[in-house]
């Protein structure tokens, strides 16, 4: 797992999608760490920016990563 950087990067289908900018986890091969509960009234995944940005992405990997991966799943790009 990765931090990585996002700079307009679309989520979404075709027909809609969110654009996104800012500091995110990457698992090669799999794509971006997302929440499940974090879909928009589209039903769009984006992947998990937090507010602290890049800091805040090394603390939790500094720490270990996470406990747990319910909840969560990984979203691509278009």
């Amino acid at each position: 797992m990765e931090i990585k950087r996002l700079k307009n990067t679309k989520f979404g289908t075709n027909k809609i999608a969110r654009v996104v900018t800012g500091w995110a986890l990457y698992e090669a091969g799999k794509g971006w760490i997302a929440f499940s509960h974090d879909r928009d009234q589209f039903g769009i995944l984006v992947p998990y920016i937090p507010c602290g940005g890049k800091k805040a992405l090394q603390s939790i990997l500094d720490a270990g990563g996470f406990v747990s991966f319910d909840g969560m799943e990984y979203v691509t790009e278009l």
